[in-house]
């Protein structure tokens, strides 16, 4: 389990992409009490299933705010802009399986490695531009409001240029290994 320092977020790796060979990545998410997800987002590469075990969620898909209640599921396809929240004042469990997995492990081990060793800001983003844009590269995260093709480009030319300066080198501690 891994907590984001700032949120609170819990995220549990039920069943990773080495056990699904590569299919899937199951996690668990224990959501404080008003908790907020990440701003809207989209992801090009694998899609978002959303399960709520105990509480209560909203999951946001594109404009529309969708409530979800224990047993409820709720899919976040490619390409389609999306958040959660905890509007509520009890926890939240819900699981999501992430259809093909991508790196999300390591992006989330990374960031919030980076959380517990002091590196991020009080928002919980990393200070490094480098380690920044590692991270949202790995889990192919693209901010909703920022061209898409700008957002590639940037963190694409960023990764390169950081991963040839094996500027990344110090973060497998935080994976056990290469991403």
């Amino acid at each position: 389990m891994v907590t984001n320092r700032v949120t609170g977020e819990q995220i549990t790796f039920l069943e990773t992409a080495k056990d699904t060979r590569g299919e899937y990545l199951l996690i668990e998410v224990a959501l404080p009490p008003r908790g907020k997800g990440p701003p809207l987002h989209i992801h090009d590469r694998f899609e978002e299933e959303f399960e709520v075990i105990s509480g209560k969620l909203t999951v946001t898909l594109g404009k529309t705010k969708h409530l979800l209640e224990v047993g409820d599921r709720r899919i976040a396809p490619i390409r389609t802009p999306h958040t959660f929240t905890n509007n509520h004042d009890i926890p939240v469990v819900f699981r999501v399986r992430l259809t093909p997995p991508s790196n999300f492990e390591q992006s989330v081990r990374i960031h919030y490695g980076l959380m517990d060793d002091g590196l991020t800001d009080e928002k919980g983003n990393p200070k490094s531009l480098a380690y920044s844009a590692l991270v949202l590269t790995l889990q192919n995260t693209l901010i909703v409001g920022i061209p898409l093709w700008l957002q590639r480009y940037f963190f694409g030319l960023i990764v390169k240029r950081a991963r040839k300066k094996g500027a990344y080198a110090v973060l497998e501690k935080y994976t056990g290994g290469e991403f």
